[in-house]
């Protein structure tokens, strides 16, 4: 079998698969189950949810399976939890008022497409995604809150850059890198070698970048000390910018939201 066969075989499978959203919802639950398990080396998570991505392109099929999907995260998240010395209560209360935002976000998400005639790129509900971890942080800080960046936590030598952009950094790692793996293989008929190519430098050099540095990594009790008034002396650095990325997210998120608002309405009233 020629190269280009092989090529083409493998376009046809992403291909079907982008247009099954029944498969779409079993892959993106498998992988999703599997990085969260598999919490020692947590690869799967940097792909794990671009096919979550590619569901939201079936709002229709979405509609039906969006409550067992839900239900599916948090199972896994629980999984997640048991597979730990112990199941703090706080935490897993944490998970589902996450994901419960999560799923806010989502609506907000839709809501604004229809808004938009489908015009909203996925880059928005990323931005809206990391804007919600920072509401998070501010208004959950006592309870204990959680953000996608955990998931990284048990390899916390992939993260030593997070001084610099946020706890939160972990988080735009790990959505970038799976938007940009639904943009190669889900989003069009072909898959896009230079977009798999990019995402998985996104992933590699961040981790090479922190291997290759002796910095402290910024641990969430860090940035809970910080957000409660505690004293930081340990990151300095953290300390001048506090959780960069997830704030700047949330003010993008807010001007999206305007911005949106105020172009749908110009859109009525010229009608």
């Amino acid at each position: 079998m020629s190269l280009q066969e092989n090529q083409n075989n493998v376009m046809s499978i992403f291909y079907s698969l982008g247009k099954n959203p029944a498969r779409l919802f079993i892959v993106a639950q498998t992988l999703l189950l599997v990085a969260f398990v598999w919490r020692d080396f947590p690869i799967f998570i940097f792909f794990a949810f671009a096919p979550m991505f590619a569901l939201m392109d079936h709002p229709r099929a979405l509609k039906d399976s969006y409550l067992p999907f839900l239900v599916a995260l948090v199972t896994a998240f629980v999984f997640y939890y048991l597979m730990q010395e112990s199941l703090h209560r706080s935490s897993l209360f944490s998970w589902i008022i996450y994901f419960s935002l999560l799923a806010a976000v989502f609506a907000v998400y839709f809501l604004m497409q229809l808004w938009t005639d489908n015009k909203l790129n996925k880059l928005a509900l990323v931005i809206f995604v990391l804007g919600m971890e920072y509401l998070f942080l501010v208004f959950m800080t006592n309870e204990n809150p959680v953000f996608l960046a955990d998931l990284l936590k048990y390899k916390v030598n992939w993260t030593r850059w997070n001084i610099f952009t946020g706890y939160t950094g972990a988080s735009l790692w790990i959505l970038g890198a799976n938007l940009l793996f639904y943009q190669a293989l889900f989003k069009d008929q072909k898959i896009n070698w230079w977009l798999c190519v990019t995402g998985c430098m996104v992933v590699i050099l961040p981790m090479i970048y922190s291997l290759m540095h002796s910095y402290m990594p910024l641990e969430k009790t860090d940035v809970i000390d910080f957000y409660t008034g505690q004293s930081n002396q340990n990151h300095p650095t953290y300390a001048q910018r506090g959780e960069l990325i997830s704030r700047t997210g949330a003010w993008v998120s807010l001007l999206i939201i305007i911005f949106t608002l105020i172009k749908g309405m110009t859109k009525k009233v010229t009608r």
